[in-house]
């Protein structure tokens, strides 16, 4: 038996003898949502500290600052012959309206793609514009690019419906790392078809909406830890982000994935596991305000000794596995050399994710890779996630083991490989993003950030 077998067999019997990964996506989620400039997000950075140091590893604190965001008071108004509240919730760094909030017609500008914006560009214009969170006629867009276009074709509120049942709230970020130009709201499927029924019906439906939040540049904190490589010059990012948004918990996105990371951690020491390469572990601070957090930490730090970037973004939550590869044939290839030989087989695909925290690592060149579980319906998107239904209970005990093995087992295959990929340059990275023809979505999520 070979010293990859070994650690295999080791570390796989472990997982499965043990519910301690459960268990630390529970501490993690009892913590609170672990939003950005909450007590819960100190909170759950002291969790992973002690969590770390009780391995006898010294883990460093990377302070950053950005610019924060507070929930206030966030009121909706329906208005037809009469008037009638409804519940909405802020979108992440949306501004305040004025005093007396804002009162304009509701125009149903369906998925918010630019195609769909454009045939009724005069309604939009001066009112509130509705917006589903659901595939567009362009495909499936972000919600920051669906608020960019209605912000381009002069709305003036967003309103933004959950397309999921539930009487669930869909909450996320409009800009990054910067406050919005108009005020946004989420609302639910519920509301939103009710409103859409009375646009049917009636010449006018006009709303009503009221916000009041702060924003104030404030500090966060990565936590990163390392298991030193045999190659100590060649080092492996393994990251995701713990911050989650106020509604929820925040389990599948993403305490899963961090408890991976550190339980992790635990299963190497234990089995006295040194890897081939150097494995850096980082847990993201603020990356739900728009990337803002890994973005920092790679254009402010020395990565050039990043060899390659593992990003868990909702990897607990959906037995199968995704691996996006960033767009890199080379990587995506290489992976489908491995595959057969992780835990279970995973779906792979050459996807460059955007909104992750891999994604300033592509920018820099660096090989990566998105992992994620794999919702077996498409057209719920994120389901759960971004709602206050994120919750602990929502993850099984099975899928929380099936998870770790998966990321155990393809980790260590993926460290002990004897060649990964180079870096590309930055002319190649732009060639790689223009097509996959994300240039124009990513200058209006500004995060586009060559000449």
């Amino acid at each position: 038996m070979d010293n990859l077998d070994r650690v295999t067999e080791t570390g796989q019997g472990k997982i499965f003898a043990s519910s301690s990964i459960y268990e630390t996506i529970k501490d993690l989620c009892l913590l609170g949502s672990r939003f950005s400039g909450t007590k819960s997000e100190i909170e759950a950075q002291e969790y992973m500290k002690n969590f770390i140091e009780n391995l006898g590893i010294e883990p460093v604190e990377y302070e950053f600052e950005y610019i924060g965001w507070y929930r206030g008071t966030s009121i909706f108004f329906l208005q037809t012959e009469e008037t009638k509240p409804f519940p909405a919730f802020s979108l992440v760094y949306s501004p305040s309206t004025e005093d007396e909030g804002f009162v304009g017609k509701i125009v149903d500008g369906g998925g918010g793609s630019e195609t769909e914006l454009k045939r009724i560009q005069e309604e939009v214009k001066g009112n509130i514009v509705m917006i589903h969170s659901g595939e567009t006629e362009e495909g499936w867009l972000h919600r920051r690019i669906k608020y960019a276009n209605s912000v381009n074709l002069g709305a003036k509120a967003f309103l933004f419906a959950n397309h999921n049942p539930g009487q669930l709230f869909p909450t996320g970020s409009v800009r990054s790392n910067r406050l919005g130009e108009i005020p946004a709201v989420g609302i639910s499927k519920e509301t939103y078809e009710y409103i859409k029924e009375q646009i049917r019906r009636k010449e006018n439906v006009n709303g009503k909406i009221y916000v009041l939040n702060h924003s104030s540049k404030t500090t966060s904190k990565h936590i990163i830890w390392e298991i030193e490589g045999e190659k100590k010059d060649e080092v492996i990012v393994i990251g995701g982000h713990y911050d989650g948004h106020d509604l929820a918990q925040g389990a599948t996105d993403n305490a899963g994935s961090v408890a991976a990371l550190l339980e992790l951690t635990k299963l190497m020491k234990e089995i006295n596991y040194v890897p081939k390469r150097t494995i850096r572990f980082i847990a993201f601070g603020v990356e739900e305000f728009g990337v803002v957090g890994s973005t920092i930490y790679v254009n402010k730090t020395d990565v050039s000794n990043v060899v390659a970037m593992i990003n868990v973004d909702g990897l607990v939550g959906h037995i199968p596995k995704n691996i996006a590869c960033g767009g890199n044939e080379e990587l995506y290839k290489l992976i489908g050399e491995i595959e057969d030989e992780i835990v279970f087989k995973p779906s792979k695909s050459k996807t460059i994710i955007t909104a992750s925290d891999n994604y300033p690592f592509l920018l820099k060149g660096i090989p990566n890779v998105c992992i994620y579980g794999q919702n077996p319906d498409p057209r719920t998107g994120r389901g759960y996630g971004h709602t206050s239904a994120d919750t602990f209970d929502k993850i099984s005990k099975l899928d929380a083991k099936l998870s770790l093995a998966f990321i155990f087992s393809f980790l260590t295959l993926f460290v002990s490989l004897d060649e990964l990929p180079g870096r590309i340059s930055e002319k190649e990275v732009i060639t790689l993003l223009r097509e996959a023809k994300l240039e124009d979505n990513l200058k209006l999520l500004e995060k586009w950030p060559f000449n």
